[in-house]
């Protein structure tokens, strides 16, 4: 019965398709487009715990915000809002704004949706947010109302990003002061009101050395230390990848980078910026971002070490610029370790990457590692499903409603290597298990297990190992499928993957 289960376990991932064929499961022919009344560019993308994606954008000059969701087939999920889709309410409940843009969003674990963006008028800048509830409608536990002014009384209070804590509460990230010169954090309680007990009075600020500094994305570790990334200015015209890293409380963790920061050049003469921030579940930290050519942008990446230096066994010396054309950028980690990139340019190519653990090529993907979504637009968001599909949205042109649309597609992984099964450093038996593994720690002696599901998330608290011998961990609990289980403590990290049946 074992050997059966191991069979169906191999079997459901060893796709026949080529890695990077569209998934013809997945509305007919692995790809979907969705038109509203105006020209759609999306922003960010989620999966909510059914499986269905939802994705936001919008239009800026429009002030149209709008969100859709899809079902796990690849149909658009009627359900939700008006015939799948939330359009133009949100703006109509902003009275004082004349410009609204959608930039990012993050699903809670009750499947309520946050949208985070940045509102213009003719006084200033702040920040919004809006909170939803799975069925789209506006959620009046937040805020009253269920959207949200944020200001910190500057000129450049931009908002751009927002994470979840594992606690519920909300971080909201951007930028402020006269000149942009702040990295700046946010935290909210979950009705929607400033933290009191994080940074000062809820808002952290922080400065960098340049004459302008962006944060275009936040990610929490699950240690729950605080990243912002993106750009810092340090000539008159150059950008640099710049990071700043906070505790859970909001100080700057001085033990990251230099004195709580890293500032990384990608090209001596020209822009570089930070879009998106990962953590592999070897605490490693992987920025994704652009590095600009002049007015030519390219795709690239950087891999850090958990303290802020660059990994030099990733790419060349830590970092990735790649050929591709793009103004964007989205990454996201396959259960082999895999890295997907996606971004594009407005006239340009829909486009997916992907690497090697060690930042190499994965020339099995697609051609030579890269896939077309599309012959037009670009991919804003890419999310890993648990049985390793790629679910990638973005913005394509449809001729006959004359717009840019909302584009998905669902791309198939290939089939796992063995390779992604044998870096286990503790060895885990049974494996399968129908409830209840084993592990001998005696050798490694590690301090503290937990697991984590293929979406990253923790599904077993961590806690103490027994030092020496056998230790046990109950799965009984849990859904089928593969799970990682990650050790830590005398001073290294460890990684093993077992399978639920």
């Amino acid at each position: 019965m074992k050997s059966y289960f191991l069979l169906l376990f191999i079997l459901s991932f060893k796709v026949l398709a080529q890695a990077g064929s569209f998934d013809n499961n997945f509305d007919m022919d692995g790809k979907n487009t969705n038109c509203f009344s105006q020209t759609f560019y999306n922003t960010a993308s989620h999966f909510q715990s059914n499986g269905k994606v939802v994705s936001a954008g919008g239009n800026q000059i429009l002030c149209n915000v709008s969100i859709s969701r899809f079902n796990v087939d690849g149909s658009l999920d009627t359900s939700f809002g008006i015939n799948g889709n939330v359009e133009n309410s949100i703006c109509n409940v902003f009275p004082n704004g004349n410009s609204y843009y959608s930039l990012d969003m993050v699903i809670q674990p009750d499947d309520k949706i946050v949208i985070m963006g940045l509102i213009q008028n003719n006084i200033g800048n702040a920040y919004w947010v809006v909170r939803l509830l799975p069925d789209g409608a506006l959620d009046p536990s937040f805020s009253g109302d269920g959207y949200l002014d944020l200001s910190f009384g500057t000129e450049q209070d931009r908002g751009t990003c927002v994470a979840l804590q594992l606690d519920g509460r909300i971080l909201v990230g951007g930028t402020s002061g006269s000149a942009a010169q702040f990295f700046t954090v946010a935290r909210l309680l979950s009705n929607g009101d400033l933290d009191q007990t994080f940074g000062n009075s809820g808002v952290v600020q922080t400065p960098f050395s340049g004459t302008e500094s962006f944060a275009n994305c936040i990610t929490v570790q699950n240690d729950g230390k605080i990243i912002l990334g993106g750009y810092t200015v340090n000539t008159p015209f150059a950008k640099d990848f710049a990071m700043i890293r906070y505790t859970s409380s909001g100080a700057i963790d001085t033990g990251f980078g230099n004195n709580g920061k890293v500032i990384t050049t990608l090209n001596n003469t020209f822009s570089d910026y930070i879009d998106r921030i990962i953590i592999d579940l070897q605490g490693r930290i992987i920025a994704s971002g652009c590095s600009s050519f002049e007015v030519n942008y390219k795709l690239a990446m950087a891999r850090y070490t958990p303290t802020g230096l660059l990994d030099t066994t990733f790419g060349n010396n830590g970092i990735i610029i790649t050929n591709t054309n793009s103004r964007n950028s989205d990454v996201a980690l396959q259960i082999d370790n895999k890295i997907v990139l996606v971004g594009g340019v407005d006239g340009g190519v829909f486009s997916i990457l992907r690497f090697l653990e060690n930042g190499q090529i994965d020339t099995n993907f697609g051609n030579n590692g890269l896939v077309e979504g599309f012959p037009e637009g670009y991919a804003s968001s890419v999310l890993i499903q648990p049985d390793n599909k790629i679910v990638v949205t973005g913005n394509t042109p449809n001729p006959d409603f004359n717009a840019v649309c909302s584009a998905i597609i669902r791309l198939n992984p290939g089939t796992l290597s063995t390779e992604a099964f044998s870096d286990s450093v503790v060895k885990l038996y049974p494996n399968p298990t129908s409830g209840v593994v084993f592990f001998d720690n005696s050798e490694s002696m590690y301090e503290k297990v937990s697991v984590y599901n293929y979406l990253g998330q923790e599904v077993l608290k961590p806690f103490d190992c027994a030092q020496g011998g056998n230790t046990s961990l109950n799965l009984s609990n849990l859904s089928n499928g593969v799970y990682l289980v990650k050790f830590e403590g005398n001073g290294t990290n460890g990684v093993a993957k077992v399978v639920k049946e």
